[in-house]
C-alpha cells in the first residue's frame, strides 16, 4: 500500500469523521431548535393565558362597574320618584287637616298626647287652622293653645318645662309610615322594591 492509499484512506476517514460529526452537531442543533420551540411554545402558551386571565379580570371589573353604576341609577331614579311623590303628598296635607276622618279622630289623638305627658300643665302648639278645634276639646286646665306655623299640619304637646314633647303632625305620621308608603307605591308600580 501506497503513500497515495493510505493519504487516501486518511482522507476518507476524516471525510467520514467530519461527516459524523457534521450529522451528530446537525442533530444537537435540530434538538436545541426543537427544545427551544418547545421552550418557547410553553412561554407563549403561558403568557396567552396570563394575557386571557388579565382580559378576563379587567372585563369582570368593568361588568361590575357597569352593575354598580345601573344599580345606583335605578336607586336615583327611584329615590327621586319617591321624593316627588312625598313632595306632592307634603302639598296636600294642610287641606287634610279639613277631612271629616281627621277631624273626627282629633280628640282621640289628642287624649292620647295628653296621657302620654302626664299630670302638669301643658303647652299644645298648632297650626292656626287646627286652633280653634282644639280649643273647643276637652282638656285639662292650665292647658294653652297656641298657634305655632312652624308645627307643620297638625300639633305638638309640650310639657310646661319644655323636657317632653309628642308631636303629632301629619308631616310626622307620613314619616313614621314612610317605608311601608315607598313599598306599596312600588308594589302599585310594579317596581321591586
Amino acid at each position: 500500500m501506497g503513500l497515495t492509499h493510505l493519504l487516501d484512506a486518511l482522507e476518507r476517514d476524516a471525510r467520514s469523521e467530519i461527516d459524523r460529526l457534521s450529522a451528530a452537531a446537525r442533530a444537537e442543533a435540530d434538538g436545541i431548535t426543537a427544545e427551544s420551540a418547545t421552550r418557547l411554545g410553553e412561554r407563549r402558551r403561558l403568557a396567552l393565558e396570563e394575557l386571557d386571565r388579565q382580559h378576563s379580570y379587567e372585563l369582570e371589573q368593568a361588568l361590575t362597574a357597569a352593575r354598580r353604576a345601573k344599580r345606583r341609577a335605578v336607586l336615583e331614579s327611584r329615590q327621586r320618584l319617591l321624593q316627588r311623590v312625598l313632595d306632592a303628598a307634603h302639598g296636600l296635607l294642610p287641606g287634610a287637616l279639613d277631612l271629616d276622618s281627621y277631624r273626627r279622630s282629633l280628640p282621640a289623638v289628642l287624649q292620647g298626647a295628653l296621657a302620654a305627658l302626664g299630670e302638669g300643665a301643658v303647652v299644645i302648639r298648632c297650626t292656626p287652622a287646627l286652633r280653634p278645634l282644639l280649643e273647643a276639646l276637652q282638656r285639662p286646665a292650665g292647658t294653652s293653645v297656641v298657634s305655632d306655623e312652624t308645627v307643620g299640619n297638625g300639633f305638638l304637646v309640650q310639657a310646661s318645662d319644655g323636657s317632653v314633647d309628642v308631636v303629632d303632625t301629619l308631616e310626622e305620621r307620613l314619616e313614621r309610615r314612610r317605608t311601608e308608603l315607598t313599598r306599596r307605591m312600588f308594589e302599585q308600580l310594579g317596581i321591586d322594591a
